[in-house]
């Protein structure tokens, strides 16, 4: 029997890393009585902004008045942070109750740490009678434990080469992957704009008598203190200075324009451009002190990185802390901030999966700091811009690293 949450994390970390299947899953959910099948669901998919995407999403929707669950992952703060509703993180009674009473089911189905944490999210949203969930996938798209769910609609961010191990190395294979979300008669919403993705979108759609749709075009985008632009007829304004975020918020407002046309959910235009401006989503391109400025962002593959730098080339003396994983392109992620600034330092952090300052150093001209409290210490005695950016894995102990010394976050 656990009796703290801790204990049961610790239990749930213990289990088989995440499994790129799905049949063991959906056995399991069938025999729990596919619970999955009694919510209302949007279902996100693709390699970059599923996070925020999703976030815009449900600061519509809580703006209106519904209550809303989001299932995202890696968290940020702490695990519970992957499972909230209205942007509360699940509290830790429930997730004690639900362990004690479903662990000897997990352990006897042999499911995987992820597909438990999918699991734990359905029943905390069914529990909680909330109107509407939106499911980022965790890895891929057609096998992810988070494709059991029938949604409203599915949606596609953008298409990137990463993952390439599980996924295949060119945007083809990955598209049809990331287009394994689509269910038979579920429009797939997307803002990928690349022909070689769109025509596998488009055979994948058809097969399943789907309607593929592209996010409309954005307009007027203006960027200062805020990021502002003009979408169908709606001015919107972001609380963010991040310009990349601009397509993620652009994705958003497609999905809701749909679920309001296409599904009768009750959504007015005040609400979208008030829901859209109270949106903030921690660590992505987040200010934790003004003056001198430093912001964090996960900028965790080569399209991340070319998104965080558009963002970033507006500001003047830049110096960068980065650190990557293995499994990433970091060569071409470190010749692109080459690009943006000369002062680059690079570090390394405790995870199995953290590629060491070394490597990622090569040869280029960076500087090397492998104890990464230390780099971040000095980086705040920068007078400049500093910017912090990586591996979510890695901003996440950051962000806490910061806060712990007292760092004030700006808006």
């Amino acid at each position: 029997m656990f009796n703290t949450v801790e204990e049961v994390y610790e239990f749930i970390d213990s289990q088989k890393d995440r499994v790129y299947a799905l049949d063991n899953f959906k056995q399991y959910m069938e025999k729990m009585g596919n619970p999955q099948l009694k919510i209302p669901c949007i279902h996100i998919g693709g390699t970059n902004g599923k996070g925020s995407t999703t976030n815009f999403i449900r600061s519509v929707l809580q703006e209106q008045g519904y209550t809303v669950g989001t299932f995202t992952s890696p968290f940020l703060e702490k695990p519970q942070d992957q499972i909230r509703i209205n942007d509360r993180f699940i509290e830790d009674h429930f997730m004690v109750t639900l362990a004690n009473r479903y662990m000897d089911d997990w352990m006897k189905a042999e499911i995987s740490k992820f597909e438990i944490e999918v699991f734990i999210a359905i029943s905390y949203f069914i529990e909680n009678h909330i109107d509407y969930a939106i499911f980022e996938v965790g890895l891929g798209g057609e096998l992810d434990a988070t494709n059991i769910v029938t949604p409203l609609v599915a949606v596609n961010t953008n298409i990137g080469l990463d993952h390439v191990a599980f996924l295949g190395d060119t945007y083809e294979q990955i598209a049809r992957t990331k287009a394994g979300i689509v269910k038979f008669g579920i429009d797939y919403i997307t803002g990928e704009q690349k022909e070689e993705c769109l025509h596998v979108f488009e055979a994948v759609c058809q097969k399943n008598h789907s309607q593929l749709i592209q996010v409309r075009p954005i307009k007027a985008i203006k960027q200062d203190s805020f990021v502002s632009f003009e979408f169908a007829h709606l001015p919107i304004q972001l609380s963010t200075m991040a310009s990349y975020q601009v397509k993620n918020a652009a994705l958003a407002l497609e999905v809701l324009f749909y679920l309001r046309t296409q599904k009768g959910v009750r959504i007015s235009d005040e609400v979208m451009i008030r829901g859209m401006k109270k949106a903030a989503w921690k660590g992505r391109f987040e200010v934790m002190r003004e003056k001198p400025l430093v912001i964090i962002d996960g900028a965790h593959n080569n399209d991340g990185i070319e998104a965080f730098i558009d963002s970033a080339k507006r500001f003047k003396d830049i110096k960068v802390i980065f650190t990557a994983l293995k499994d990433k392109s970091t060569h071409e992620m470190m010749e692109l901030l080459l690009t943006l600034t000369n002062d680059i330092v690079v570090t390394e952090f405790e995870f199995y999966r953290s590629q060491t300052a070394k490597k990622l150093a090569e040869d280029f001209p960076v500087q090397i700091d492998e104890d990464w409290h230390h780099a971040v210490d000095e980086g705040l005695k920068h007078q400049g811009t500093l910017l912090i950016t990586g591996s979510l894995y890695f901003i996440t102990r950051v962000r806490k690293y910061l806060l712990e010394k007292g760092e004030s976050t700006g808006s």
